[in-house]
C-alpha cells in the first residue's frame, strides 16, 4: 500500500509496495461487483420517483466491468514494469496469472461437463473457443454461444431453468487477451516513456476504431462489437496502465493529487452523456463515452491510494474489503444460473403479490448464496492453488523479500 513522506511541509506520494495487497483496492473491486450484480439482477424497480431513480442507477451497473478493466491494467502494468529485469520475466508472470485466473474458470467448464449426462447440455464446437479465451468473438457474432442450453425431449427442453449463461465471460476473454499481448509490448519497449507513449497511442487507436464503426455500422451492430472486443476496449485497460506508469515517474505526487480532479471530470462527462444520450447504443457513449469512463475509473483508483483520503476511508471499510477479496469468483459464478433466479423472483412475486418484496427476498438470497459459494471456492480451492505462486517468485522478491519498484 502507498506510504507518505513529508517534503517542504506537505505530504508527498511515495512509492507503492506492490508486494503487499492493496486493502482499499479490494473495496474498489467490491464496488465493481455490486454494480455488475445490480445490473444483471436488479431490474423491475419501476414506479414512483425513488424506484425509477434506483432503476436508472442500477441500469448503469455495467460500469463495474470498466472499473475492473482499469484496475487490471493498473495492477498488471505495475507488476510488468517493476519486474522487467527479472531473469524469467515471461515464465513467472504467466505462471502467476494462470494460477490466479485459470482454476476457477476451467473448473466451471469441468463441472458443466460432469453435469451433461444428466442435464444433456448442448455443447457446440464454438464453445471450445471460450477455453482459449476467444469466445467473445464468436459470441458477438451469434449471442446463442453465450448460453449453454439443456437438451430437448419430446419437443420440450429438459430443465430449461438450468441452462447456463456465460455471456459475462466476454470480459474475461478481453482481459486474458490483454494479458497475453501487453507483457510482450512492455518487454520490448522497456522504458517508462516508451511504454507510456505506446499506451497513449493505443488509446487513441481504440477511440478512432470506435468512431469508424459507429459511423459505418448500424447502432445495434456497433454496440455488439465495440463493447465486447479488445481492439475497441483496450483504452480502459491502458488507462490503468498509464496511471501505474505515471505513479512511477518524477511527478508521481502531482499525478496522485490530480486523480481527484480526473475522477470528477470523468464522472461529470459520463453523467452528461447518460443524461443527454441515455440509449445503450448511443454514439456518444460508444465513442467518447468509454474514454471518459476510463478517466473517471483511473481517477477513482488513484484517489484511493492516498492513505486517509475520503476514497481510501470509504473503500477501506471492512465489508467492502471482504467482498472484494472474493470478487473474482463472485463474478464468474453470479450469472451462471440466472434463469433459476429469475424463476424464483417470479414465484415469490406470485406468492407475495409485491414486486418490491419479492425482489428484496430473491436478490438478498441470490447475493448471499453467491458470496457464500465464492468464499468457499476461494478458501477451499483457489487459495490452495495460489500457494504454488511461491515456486514462481520474482528475483527481487527472493533477494529483498519485496517487489522492486522502479522510477525514472
Amino acid at each position: 500500500m502507498p506510504t507518505h513522506e513529508r517534503q517542504s511541509g506537505r505530504t508527498a506520494f511515495a512509492p507503492i509496495d506492490f508486494r503487499t495487497r492493496f486493502p482499499a483496492l479490494d473495496g474498489i473491486r467490491a464496488l465493481a461487483i455490486v454494480g455488475v450484480f445490480a445490473e444483471h439482477y436488479g431490474g423491475g424497480s419501476h414506479g414512483g420517483l425513488v424506484l425509477n431513480a434506483i432503476n436508472t442507477v442500477r441500469g448503469r451497473g455495467w460500469l463495474g466491468v470498466d472499473l475492473f478493466f482499469v484496475l487490471s491494467g493498473f495492477l498488471i502494468t505495475g507488476i510488468l514494469y517493476d519486474t522487467l529485469g527479472d531473469s524469467r520475466y515471461f515464465q513467472r508472470f504467466f505462471a502467476r496469472r494462470s494460477l490466479r485466473i485459470f482454476p476457477v474458470y476451467y473448473a466451471v467448464f469441468v463441472l458443466l461437463l460432469l453435469l451433461t449426462p444428466w442435464l444433456h447440455y448442448q455443447w457446440r464446437p464454438g464453445h471450445a473457443l471460450f477455453l482459449v479465451y476467444l469466445g467473445n468473438f464468436l459470441g458477438n457474432y451469434n449471442f446463442d454461444y453465450y448460453t449453454i442450453f439443456t437438451g430437448v425431449r419430446d419437443g420440450l427442453r429438459i430443465h430449461p431453468g438450468l441452462r447456463v449463461d456465460i455471456g459475462h465471460f466476454w470480459s474475461l476473454c478481453v482481459e486474458e487477451q490483454f494479458y497475453f499481448l501487453w507483457p510482450v509490448a512492455v518487454f520490448l519497449l522497456r522504458t517508462r516513456r516508451r511504454i507510456l507513449a505506446a499506451a497513449f497511442t493505443l488509446c487513441a487507436v481504440a477511440f478512432a476504431l470506435r468512431c469508424v464503426v459507429v459511423t459505418h455500422a448500424a447502432a445495434p451492430l456497433a454496440e455488439q462489437w465495440i463493447v465486447r472486443t479488445l481492439p475497441f476496449r483496450m483504452d480502459a485497460l491502458l488507462a490503468g496502465a498509464v496511471l501505474a506508469l505515471l505513479l512511477r515517474g518524477p511527478n508521481a505526487d502531482k499525478v496522485q493529487r490530480g486523480c481527484k480532479a480526473a475522477f470528477l471530470l470523468g464522472a461529470a462527462a459520463t453523467l452528461s452523456i447518460f443524461w443527454l444520450s441515455p440509449d445503450y447504443d448511443s454514439p456518444w457513449l460508444l465513442t467518447i463515452g468509454y474514454t471518459v469512463i476510463a478517466l473517471a475509473c483511473a481517477g477513482l483508483i488513484g484517489s484511493t491510494l492516498r492513505l486517509g483520503g475520503p476514497a481510501f476511508r470509504l473503500f477501506h471499510l471492512r465489508p467492502l474489503r471482504v467482498l472484494g477479496k472474493y470478487s473474482y469468483g463472485f463474478y464468474i459464478y453470479h450469472l451462471l444460473f440466472r434463469s433459476e433466479w429469475i424463476a424464483l423472483l417470479v414465484y415469490l412475486q406470485h406468492k407475495t403479490h409485491s414486486l418490491a418484496v419479492s425482489g428484496v427476498i430473491a436478490l438478498s438470497l441470490n447475493f448471499a448464496l453467491t458470496f457464500a459459494v465464492s468464499k468457499l471456492s476461494y478458501d477451499l480451492f483457489e487459495s490452495k492453488i495460489l500457494r504454488f505462486k511461491r515456486g514462481f517468485e520474482y528475483d527481487a522478491e527472493v533477494r529483498t523479500h519485496r517487489h522492486a519498484f522502479r522510477t525514472e
